[in-house]
């Protein structure tokens, strides 16, 4: 098994992406704009990640 320091930038992404979908979700139902921009520009820093870390 690989130290978490050695992952890559995959686990990363996913985490950011999935938070901010939680983020996003959390944010629409409450109706918090604020929580739900949050959300958002964590999908833009996963999505902008994924187009500079390409292996």
């Amino acid at each position: 098994m690989t130290p978490p320091g050695q992952w890559g930038m995959r686990p990363r992404i996913i985490a950011l992406t999935l938070g901010g979908g939680t983020l996003v979700a959390g944010g629409a139902a409450a109706a918090w704009w604020w929580l739900l921009g949050i959300g958002v520009w964590m999908i833009i820093a996963a999505f902008l990640m994924e187009l500079i870390y390409r292996p």
